[in-house]
């Protein structure tokens, strides 16, 4: 039942609409296993775009937890993952990053992947943190769309066939066999654009719950 487990989903940006992506996503994924519990930071940027967003973050992030003890698991919902580790060491709950539970779930079985991601700034920190987990062997490419963080969640839509090209250019160019889309404007875009990539497109929302569930059972 889904008063069993209650996830706290924590948005480290301050945007509502992508707390909302977030949750929706997240509770499709869930379905009956889980209840997720969505909150959104109380300060920080709307959108996190670069490394110094994402620091500021960890606080807001923190709070966010502290105010939900009740939970039995939390997701720190940005591709950075501020405020994972700080968090972890707190023992409140387990606590999984949504950007290295996609990152894992991309590279799953030793497949050749690729990232689709925005944030230009934070490029250097992605890839530290893709060697991080030992996966860069498998990178097959990482793009970058034109449109910002901000930019994505002002108007997704508007964006889609950008991305859809980033991806597909990943599969046909680059030979990824699985494309990640990276960062928390994604949530439940790759649902959207699956049937026309070409190979399986994840985005960071899924693993991170299907993480969470599992940590649930072992804590």
């Amino acid at each position: 039942m889904a008063g069993e487990t209650r996830i706290l989903l924590i948005n480290p940006n301050t945007a509502e609409s992508v707390t909302a992506l977030l949750a929706a996503e997240a509770r499709r994924v869930a379905g009956p296993r889980a209840e997720i519990v969505a909150v959104t930071a109380a300060f920080g940027a709307p959108g996190i775009q670069t490394v110094e967003e994402a620091r500021t973050a960890v606080r807001a992030v923190l709070d966010a937890l502290r105010a939900n003890a009740g939970c039995d698991a939390a997701i720190t919902a940005a591709f950075l993952d501020p405020g994972f580790e700080e968090a972890t060491a707190l023992e409140v709950m387990p606590v999984v990053g949504f950007g290295r539970a996609g990152l894992r779930a991309a590279g799953a079985g030793g497949r050749r992947f690729a990232l689709v991601t925005a944030g230009a700034a934070m490029e250097d920190a992605v890839r530290a943190r893709i060697d991080d987990l030992g996966l860069t062997p498998q990178l097959a490419g990482l793009r970058l769309v034109r449109a910002g963080v901000r930019d994505l969640i002002a108007d997704r839509a508007g964006h889609r066939a950008e991305v859809l090209a980033a991806v597909r250019a990943c599969v046909e160019q680059d030979g990824a066999e699985a494309v990640l889309l990276g960062g928390a404007p994604f949530a439940g875009f790759a649902a959207e654009i699956a049937a026309e990539a070409g190979a399986p497109v994840l985005d960071g929302v899924a693993a991170a719950v299907e993480a969470a569930l599992a940590a649930r059972r072992m804590s």
